[in-house]
């Protein structure tokens, strides 16, 4: 999702230097992402439960990024100030439906396998429409599978291949990080790096896509 269909959430909600919350709020960048960073440890491997659904995560998300900034934020804003920030920073990536849309006419299989959390998949979902792309049972998080793309056991690559229902040999897999592409290559994936639609375009013409 992040980097390829939709640009990255959290470090744009949290850090640009003209909209983001450290510059809105007067808060120390380095600290910010420092909380963002240990948050999306904690959330990005949390999933839902019977008691607890997206929404009620992204509460509990916020509400504790606000108790790290005590004195700043406590008395002046609520998770759901922030919650209603997040929508402006959700953006897709240009010329990325087009190809999606190209794929499908092929009659080629997609699947998604992100790094994410709940909240921040549901809302990039529903704002991008994505959700004619990529059916529910083709969905692989990492909030979901509880580990990321870079544990050593690639699990999410595993579930991706599974969610396919095809072997790992038959999977193109796309990804903006080189390290991810790498692993995908090592487990016996097809990869292609991320750098732009009309790179990835050009490169799916390569392969007879």
């Amino acid at each position: 999702m992040g980097g390829v269909l939709a640009h990255d959430v959290w470090e744009h909600l949290l850090l640009d230097p003209e909209r983001g919350i450290c510059t809105q709020f007067s808060l120390d960048r380095d600290q910010v992402e420092r909380v963002g960073e240990l948050l999306w440890q904690r959330f990005d491997y949390l999933p839902e439960t019977g008691g607890t659904n997206w929404q009620v995560l992204e509460q509990l998300y916020w509400q504790r990024f606000i108790d790290c900034f005590p004195q700043q934020l406590s008395s002046v804003t609520s998770p759901s100030d922030f919650i209603n920030l997040t929508e402006d920073f959700i953006s897709p990536v240009e010329g990325m439906i087009p190809i999606l849309e190209r794929l499908q006419s092929h009659g080629i299989d997609l699947a998604m396998c992100s790094n994410n959390n709940e909240f921040w998949f549901r809302r990039q979902m529903n704002k991008l429409g994505l959700h004619g792309f990529f059916s529910p049972s083709k969905v692989v998080l990492s909030c979901r599978i509880g580990v990321s793309k870079s544990s050593p056991g690639f699990e999410m690559y595993q579930a991706a291949a599974n969610a396919l229902a095809i072997p790992k040999t038959q999977c193109l897999f796309v990804d903006d990080r080189e390290g991810n592409i790498e692993r995908a290559r090592v487990v016996g994936m097809h990869g292609i790096l991320f750098t732009s639609a009309q790179a990835l375009a050009i490169s799916l013409s390569e392969v007879g896509l």
